[in-house]
């Protein structure tokens, strides 16, 4: 069954696993609260939900970048 959207399907799509190396910012203050490399989206949301938790007042904001985050 596809994905659906607004009772809409969703066209089907293969997976992906390009590099994701970002690092995450409160915007408020400019201060760096996270970062990583990682291939999968999956981690990436879950970095950020965590990151969310430590710092209940950051603003949080994610730059990609073009090579390592570290």
């Amino acid at each position: 069954m596809p994905d659906m959207w607004n009772g809409k399907p969703l066209p089907e799509r293969g997976r992906d696993h390009t590099e994701i190396h970002y690092r995450l910012y409160d915007r408020r203050t400019g201060q760096l609260i996270s970062f990583n490399s990682t291939n999968s989206i999956d981690s990436l949301a879950a970095d950020v939900l965590r990151t969310q938790r430590e710092h209940p007042n950051a603003r949080i904001f994610a730059v990609e970048y073009d090579g390592p985050a570290y």
